[in-house]
């Protein structure tokens, strides 16, 4: 007999430990996103109280100015029974998030030719304005001398 993973016990759980946890987050954001998306901050829930996770005192010391605008937004956003807020000190509560580059797609002449034909010969406005958009976006960028 082969023995049973352990993440079939607490799969369940976590996922929705850390489904509640962003949904505190999102309800937070406006008020304290830049240091969500930087790393320097992240909350949990535990039972009655909000944690925050903080990088430096300053920021703990903004969150203790504003807990009751955090406790009332989350009342807002439908998280009852929320009574207090603690403030914890650690160097990096979360790795910041990696910024996405986006690349830019060449699509060849061939291609953006077929895309415009097939444009021309569609009925539905928006998807043949899609495939002209399409067709249009991504020109080859012209190339040094």
């Amino acid at each position: 007999m082969t023995p049973q993973r352990i993440t079939r016990f607490i799969a369940r759980d976590f996922s929705a430990h850390s489904s509640r946890d962003r949904g505190v987050e999102r309800a937070l954001e406006g008020l304290v996103g830049n240091a969500l998306q930087a790393g320097r901050l992240a909350f949990t829930l535990r039972e009655d109280t909000l944690v925050a996770i903080c990088a430096n005192r300053g920021l703990a010391t903004e969150l203790r100015f504003q807990q009751r605008e955090l406790l009332k937004t989350l009342r807002a956003a439908g998280f009852e029974g929320i009574e207090q807020i603690r403030i914890r000190l650690t160097n990096t509560p979360r790795p910041p998030q990696p910024t996405t580059r986006l690349e830019r797609r060449e699509i060849p002449d061939a291609a953006r030719r077929i895309l415009a034909d097939t444009a021309s010969s569609i009925q539905d406005p928006g998807l043949a304005g899609a495939l002209e958009r399409l067709a249009r976006a991504a020109r080859p960028s012209p190339k040094p001398d």
